[in-house]
């Protein structure tokens, strides 16, 4: 009897202390559960300073040790025992359909005037540069399967047409994907997973809503290559957890993959063009048959849904596919124009993605784009005067892909500031708190013509050339 009661309380000691012997130290540790970053450890460097008793707790709560197994064992019990789905990011719906945990209805408000103002600069400054602009609104899992909600849940996208309304009022060219996949679905395409993939459309979804961007510049750009579900091997996998989860579940799903290759250039680029440090994602592709049929360069700001299935079939019908994760570096639009001279941009944004955590709102105020030089020297009463360039205040630095130019400019404060290399313009952009004005150009386009360097610099109605 003893023996057994001491036993009973070593094993009862080790249940509590094991959970802290593996507690999780690890700077910056992502969960696997529920995707993501766990809490910071209190008393570390570089550790903002608040309520200490609360940071210690949320600490615990998510550092502790066998949280992840904790978590997934309580689901799975759940699940089996009564059929709910307790799991930190996901929910059930009806007969057995998976969405994301849903918040709080969005309600239109100043964000979404702030977004539609974003969007109609950044329409206006490919415009003013003849160059073809398509806004593309994708509509989340909740909107195309909302039968399939959990019971009680009335979710409520009034938002949406508002915005939609916002965008025609400011005559913004735009798609909207949410009635096409509706149709798709109710006529029985899985345009959306049952359970697998909660956040994001399939194969079948990502074909209809790229073929639609595609219908959607095809006005301005009649040779655009519109695909076909024959360019495509369909295959069929197995999926027995849910993403970033172990939650077990048992679905099989297409997948669409492209018949032909493509170059692709990612790497050349990748560690030199700058990105928000929590929106990492780019790419670069050239489809050589297409640029031999006149396919368009497109530059665009992307978001999971093209990042995770839409990008294999603007790879399949573009010339030139540079794809930048959206969100924050869209806000930096001109860093990533200036680079790769496009002929058309598309912006394309979930539903879900219309927050101040994806798009900073004051950043998008803040959001100031240089017009084209040729707009602003025409004007009536401009005074144009010449200057030699001090090399002192030019700093060149040029990586293996991208050359970087940098002006300091020692006179006055600029309105704006262009670099030109013979006839190519680029618009250099303001360093934060500094009088230096910087730009980004492929090293082609620096080595090949250095040497008809020019800076022009707009002060009121005076202009100054350096060269």
């Amino acid at each position: 009897m003893k023996i057994s009661k001491i036993t009973t309380i070593i094993i009862f000691i080790l249940i509590i202390v094991t959970p802290l012997f593996m507690f999780n130290w690890e700077d910056g540790a992502v969960s696997k559960i529920d995707n993501r970053v766990l809490a910071e450890i209190p008393f570390m460097p570089n550790v903002p300073k608040g309520d200490l008793t609360e940071s210690i707790e949320k600490c615990v709560e998510d550092r502790i040790g066998l949280r992840d197994k904790m978590i997934l064992y309580y689901t799975i019990l759940n699940d089996k025992l009564f059929g709910k789905m307790v799991h930190p990011s996901y929910s059930y719906g009806k007969e057995g359909y998976v969405f994301f945990k849903m918040g709080p209805n969005m309600r239109y408000g100043e964000f979404h005037e702030t977004f539609a103002d974003m969007v109609k600069k950044i329409q206006d400054y490919c415009y003013e540069r003849n160059i073809v602009f398509l806004f593309v609104f994708n509509p989340s899992k909740t909107s195309v399967l909302t039968k399939y909600l959990p019971a009680g849940v009335s979710y409520d996208s009034n938002w949406v047409n508002q915005f939609l309304s916002a965008l025609d009022k400011r005559n913004v060219n735009y798609v909207d994907n949410t009635g096409l996949l509706i149709e798709k679905s109710n006529n029985g395409e899985i345009v959306f997973n049952k359970q697998y993939d909660a956040g994001h459309w399939t194969d079948t979804g990502a074909y209809y809503g790229v073929n639609s961007m595609l219908e959607g510049l095809r006005e301005q750009i009649p040779q655009i290559h519109i695909n076909k579900k024959d360019e495509f091997r369909t295959t069929e996998k197995t999926m027995t957890s849910l993403p970033v989860s172990e939650f077990p579940i048992y679905e099989v799903i297409e997948e669409m993959n492209m018949k032909i290759t493509v170059q692709d250039n990612t790497v050349q680029y990748d560690n030199e063009v700058k990105r928000d440090n929590r929106y990492r994602g780019f790419s670069y592709s050239i489809n050589l048959s297409r640029l031999e049929e006149n396919g368009p360069k497109a530059l665009v700001f992307q978001g999971s849904y093209m990042n995770g299935k839409g990008n294999k079939f603007l790879k399949n019908s573009l010339g030139e596919y540079v794809a930048v994760h959206n969100y924050q570096n869209v806000i930096n639009f001109p860093y990533y124009f200036n680079i790769f001279k496009p002929q058309c941009v598309i912006f394309e944004v979930t539903e879900y993605t219309f927050s101040d955590g994806y798009f900073n709102r004051k950043d998008m105020e803040n959001m100031k784009l240089t017009p084209p030089l040729s707009s602003e020297i025409n004007k009536d009463n401009v005074i144009i005067k010449r200057d030699k360039i001090n090399n002192e205040d030019l700093s060149i630095e040029q990586g293996k892909a991208l050359t970087k130019i940098i002006w300091k400019n020692t006179f006055k404060e600029a309105l704006y500031v262009w670099l030109l290399l013979s006839e190519d313009e680029f618009d250099m952009q303001k360093i934060p708190n500094t009088i230096k004005y910087e730009v980004s150009v492929k090293n082609e386009s620096y080595n090949k013509l250095k040497e008809k360097l020019k800076i022009i610099v707009k002060y009121d109605s005076e202009f100054i050339v350096y060269e």
